[in-house]
C-alpha cells in the first residue's frame, strides 16, 4: 500500500464527518430551540445515552479493532474464507445485539436507576424509562452499520461510511420540527430509529456496489470465537470517554436540572475535533499498521505509528486552545436562542472547557491503540481504560462534590481520566517510538497553539458580532498556526500538506 495511504484515509474520513457534525450542531440547536435544558430533556439525552454509548463503542474503532486484524489474516489466506467468516460473523454479531436489545427494553427501569438514580426524585424516570424502550433497537441498526464500516475501510473507502451519520442529523431535525407538537420528546426517539434505517441502506447500497455480499450464516467460522475475545476488551478499551461520561451522568443527576443537558452539549461540541480527526486517525492506522503487521513489514508500521502520533498532537493542542478561547462564543452561536438562555451558555462553556482540557489526551490514545490491537494485544488497552475510569471516578467525586465545582468539575474528572489512560499506555509500550521527533513536534505546536489564541482572543474582542467573531476567529486562528507552522518548519504541517498535495 501506499506510504501516505493512512494520512489520505484519515483525510477522507475527517472530511466526512465535518459535514456530519455540522449537521450535528444544527441538530443541536434545533433540540435547544425547541426543548431548552431541562428535566425533560435530561430524560432523553440519558435515554439516548444508553445506545448511543455502545453506538461510540462499536463505530468509532473497537469492532474495527477487534474484527479487521482477523479479517486481514484470513484475506491473507483466501478471499473465499474471509468471505465465510465475514457472513458467518455478521449472523452471530446480530443475534448478539439482539439479545442485549431484548434484555435492556425488558429491564429498562433497572438500567435508568442505575445511570440516573437522582430522576426519581426529580419526577422524570418513567419519561427517562419509556424512550429508552423506544430508542434502543437503535443499537442493531448502528451495529449493522459498523459492520459494513469495517469492510469498506478494508477497500480503502473511508469517505461514505463517515458521512452516513448525516443522516441520523437530518432525521433527528425532521423529527423535532414537524413531529414533536405532536409527540413531545418522544419525537426524538422516533427520530433515532429513522436516522438508523437510512444509515443501514446508505451503507448497504455503496458495499453491493464495491462487490461486498453478506448472507445471514449459522456456519460457526473458526474465527469467530478469536473475533468475539477480542470484540469483548476491544469495546472496553475504546469506552474511557463513553464510560466517564456515563460516570458524569449519575453524579450529575443529583446536581441541578439542567446539568445532565449541559454535559451533554459540552461534550457534542468537544467531540468535533475529536470525531472529525483523532478516530478518523484511528482508524485509518488500524488498516495500515494491521497490513503492515500481518507482512512483517515492521519499518513501514513504525513510520506509520510515529507519524499517527505526531498528526494527532497536531490537531490537538490548537483545537484545545481554539474551544477554551472562542467555545462560549460558539455555543451562543449555536444554541442560544429559544428556551436556551444566557445561563444555560455559561454552564454548557464550563462543561467544554473541562473536557477540552483533555482533548490531547484522548486524541492521542488513538495511536496507541491502533497499534496494540494491530498486533493482537487486546489486554492493554482495556487495562488503560480500567485505569483511566477508576481515576476518573475519583476525580468526579473530589472535583464535582467535595471542591463544588459541579458541571466543570466532572468534565475535567473525565479529562484526567483519559490522560491517565495515555500515561498507562506508554508505560506499557514496546514500539519503537521516535521520542526526540515528537517532542520537537510538541514544542513547536504548543508555540504556535499560544500565538495562534492570542490572536483570536483580540479578534473577538475587537468585533461584536457574533456570527464574525466566531468565523473570522476560526479562519484567524487556522491562517496563524498554519504559517507559524510552516516558518517553524513543523514536519507533521508539512508531511500533510505534501501528501494531501499529492492527491490532487
Amino acid at each position: 500500500m501506499k506510504k501516505d495511504r493512512f494520512v489520505l484515509n484519515t483525510a477522507a474520513f475527517s472530511a466526512a464527518t465535518f459535514i456530519s457534525r455540522i449537521l450535528g450542531y444544527l441538530r443541536d440547536a434545533v433540540i435547544a430551540f425547541i426543548f431548552g435544558a431541562n428535566p425533560l430533556t435530561d430524560a432523553f439525552f440519558v435515554a439516548w445515552r444508553l445506545p448511543n454509548t455502545l453506538r461510540q463503542l462499536i463505530g468509532e474503532g473497537s469492532f474495527n479493532a477487534a474484527f479487521i486484524p482477523v479479517y486481514t489474516e484470513e484475506k491473507n489466506r483466501s478471499k473465499e474464507s474471509a468471505d465465510r467468516f465475514a457472513s458467518s460473523l455478521f449472523t452471530y454479531y446480530t443475534l448478539c445485539l439482539s439479545i442485549i436489545t431484548a434484555v435492556v427494553i425488558v429491564f429498562a427501569d433497572f438500567f435508568i436507576s442505575i445511570i440516573a438514580p437522582g430522576f426519581v426524585q426529580k419526577g422524570n424516570f418513567d419519561e427517562a424509562v419509556n424512550l429508552v424502550r423506544i430508542v434502543f433497537p437503535y443499537l442493531i441498526l448502528v451495529g449493522w452499520v459498523s459492520f459494513f464500516m469495517a469492510l469498506l475501510n478494508m477497500k480503502d473507502r473511508f469517505f461514505i461510511p463517515a458521512v452516513s451519520p448525516a443522516l441520523l442529523n437530518l432525521s433527528f431535525i425532521f423529527s423535532a420540527v414537524l413531529l414533536s407538537q405532536y409527540y413531545g420528546i418522544y419525537a426524538l426517539a422516533l427520530g433515532a430509529l429513522l436516522g438508523g434505517v437510512l444509515q443501514v441502506v446508505l451503507q448497504v447500497v455503496f458495499a453491493y456496489k464495491e462487490g461486498i455480499r453478506l448472507r445471514f450464516s449459522l456456519d460457526f467460522h473458526s474465527r469467530i470465537r478469536d473475533t468475539f475475545k477480542r470484540m469483548i476488551p476491544a469495546f472496553s478499551s475504546f469506552g474511557v470517554s463513553q464510560f466517564a461520561f456515563i460516570i458524569d451522568t449519575v453524579i450529575a443527576s443529583f446536581l441541578i436540572g439542567g446539568a445532565v443537558s449541559y454535559l451533554y452539549y459540552g461534550n457534542r461540541i468537544f467531540q468535533l475535533p475529536l470525531g472529525l480527526f483523532a478516530i478518523g486517525l484511528g482508524n485509518a492506522l488500524l488498516v495500515s499498521l494491521s497490513k503492515y503487521f500481518s507482512k512483517r513489514d515492521m519499518d513501514s508500521f513504525r513510520r506509520d505509528l510515529n507519524n499517527g502520533i505526531k498528526l494527532a498532537v497536531f490537531i490537538s493542542i490548537p483545537s484545545t486552545a481554539g474551544m477554551i478561547v472562542l467555545g462560549k462564543e460558539i455555543i451562543e452561536l449555536l444554541l442560544m436562542r429559544g428556551a436556551f438562555d444566557h445561563e444555560n451558555v455559561v454552564m454548557t462553556y464550563y462543561a467544554l472547557a473541562g473536557y477540552s482540557l483533555g482533548l490531547t489526551g484522548y486524541a492521542l490514545t488513538r495511536p496507541f491503540k491502533s497499534a496494540f490491537f494491530a498486533v493482537g494485544d487486546m489486554k492493554t488497552p482495556l487495562n488503560s481504560t480500567i485505569f483511566g475510569l477508576v481515576v476518573s471516578i475519583f476525580f468526579a467525586v473530589f472535583l464535582g462534590f467535595l471542591l463544588g465545582w459541579g458541571v466543570f468539575g466532572l468534565a475535567v474528572a473525565s479529562s484526567i481520566g483519559g490522560t491517565a489512560g495515555l500515561f498507562y499506555l506508554y508505560k506499557k509500550s514496546k514500539f519503537s517510538i521516535d521520542k526526540k521527533d515528537i517532542l520537537k513536534t510538541f514544542i513547536k505546536v504548543t508555540t504556535a497553539s499560544l500565538f495562534m489564541a492570542l490572536s483570536v482572543y483580540i479578534f473577538k474582542e475587537s468585533v461584536s458580532c457574533k456570527a464574525f467573531q466566531v468565523f473570522g476567529g476560526v479562519f484567524i486562528g487556522i491562517a496563524v498556526y498554519f504559517v507559524l507552522s510552516y516558518f517553524l518548519k513543523e514536519s507533521s504541517f508539512i508531511f500533510f500538506i505534501k501528501t494531501v498535495g499529492k492527491k490532487f
